[in-house]
């Protein structure tokens, strides 16, 4: 199985104030797939019980009937909390499986490689949107909801699950909410933290961009993400993505890209990120240590970290940190197919670049602008005297423009 994402750290030393230090590259994690069922028994089971719960529920006349709405009528299920003010928050790991064969023949919707499969029969149903750059610290600060996409009925609702599971051999259920929707499609909202869901109850009317849960890693999941999925009447998948390798129509009301090349983080930090593989260690919660941090004095060493969503190689950013007076102290230029990895594209990368700050580095507002694939990111920290305040360290950075940028 090919893996989901890669994160990368590159150092680049530019302790001399020079404009083209070389660069070295240090790999420091590859994170695991976003697995989502163990058998295909475990997927049969979970869609018995949802059906259950929609008779259940028509018998009772809590459902409407089915309306014949436009097919384009999904919003994006995910949304930032209030205050997150970071470029993006989120990567897409795999898509709906087209091909019914296993193992080893899973097609996504464009009839390249983005899906899996199990040689227990299970062929991914849904779209994997995890969390990033740092999955566990975003998960642990509540700065991603899981919202409806669509209006509907919730149908059935599971919590009280372990949400910290790191690999497909995770033994706790998942925490979730299922919503069947005003088209008569069921959604799966699949591996939400533990109590953080809705405290609407089944039979109860969502309307789209209702919060229903906060990301988490609950289930056979390997990072926290959320397994969003579409189920038809006669429970067969439904994938909202149109593409030569599915012939339905797309769902999405903004069209959302096969590859979404953008930087979601662009920040400065006292020093290099440090990633975690599994959000426990020794039976305790952690997550990753980002070291953030906007002040500095003269002679401290400054990291500048940038993360990627659909990285490519060919692509080039151009990076300038500059001085209070706008002049440049470095410039360089940046393409993955520098580093020669195993793969031409990763949906998730994180790269560092440190360089020592000389004693008589100029005080004030320094910035740090990044070029990459038609857009601007900027990220502003100060340089303050030697005698001054003591240094001040950024809270976790919080806000993402619209997925489909």
């Amino acid at each position: 199985m090919p893996p989901l994402l890669l994160s990368v750290l590159m150092l680049a030393s530019a302790s001399d104030g020079g404009e083209n230090a070389a660069p070295i590259a240090r790999l420091v994690a590859l994170a695991p797939d976003t697995l989502d069922f163990s058998t295909f028994d475990e997927q049969a089971a979970l869609a018995s019980r949802i059906r259950l719960r929609i008779a259940e529920l028509q018998h009772a006349g809590k459902l409407n009937p089915i309306i014949s709405a436009e097919t384009a009528n999904l919003a994006w299920p995910l949304a930032p909390a209030s205050g997150f003010t970071s470029f993006g928050y989120y990567g897409i790991g795999y898509f709906v499986d087209h091909d019914p064969r296993y193992p080893g023949m899973a097609e996504d919707y464009t009839c390249g490689t983005r899906s899996y499969d199990l040689d227990t029969g299970y062929n991914h149903g849904g779209t994997d949107f995890y969390l990033w750059p740092y999955p566990w610290l975003m998960m642990d600060s509540d700065d991603i909801q899981i919202i409806a996409a669509a209006p509907g009925v919730i149908v059935e609702k599971i919590d009280g699950n372990f949400d910290r599971d790191c690999a497909i051999q995770g033994t706790s259920g998942f925490n979730a909410v299922f919503v069947r929707q005003d088209d008569g499609l069921t959604a799966w909202y699949l591996h939400m933290k533990n109590g953080s869901l809705t405290t609407q109850g089944v039979g109860d009317r969502v309307a789209a961009g209702d919060f229903l849960g906060l990301v988490g890693s609950s289930g056979p999941s390997s990072l926290p993400h959320l397994h969003f999925e579409l189920r038809d009447g006669a429970d067969a998948v439904v994938d909202p993505y149109h593409g030569a390798c599915n012939a339905a129509p797309d769902r999405w009301i903004a069209f959302q890209p096969y590859e979404s090349p953008r930087i979601d983080a662009l920040t400065t930090h006292s020093a290099e990120p440090d990633f975690v593989d599994c959000g426990v260690e020794n039976g305790a919660p952690v997550h990753e240590e980002p070291h953030f941090q906007d002040r500095f004095l003269p002679g401290d060493t400054l990291w500048v970290f940038a993360a990627y969503s659909d990285q490519r190689n060919g692509q080039i950013t151009h990076f300038t940190l500059s001085r209070p007076d706008g002049s440049a102290m470095a410039q360089w230029d940046f393409d993955l197919a520098s580093q020669n990895l195993p793969r031409p594209f990763y949906s998730g990368a994180g790269w560092a670049w440190g360089f020592v700050l000389p004693g008589d580095t100029p005080v004030g507002r320094w910035h740090v602008l990044a070029q990459y694939e038609g857009h601007d990111y900027e990220h502003a920290f100060d340089v303050v005297p030697a005698t001054g305040s003591a240094r001040g360290h950024s809270t976790h950075v919080r806000a993402a423009p619209s997925p489909t940028r």
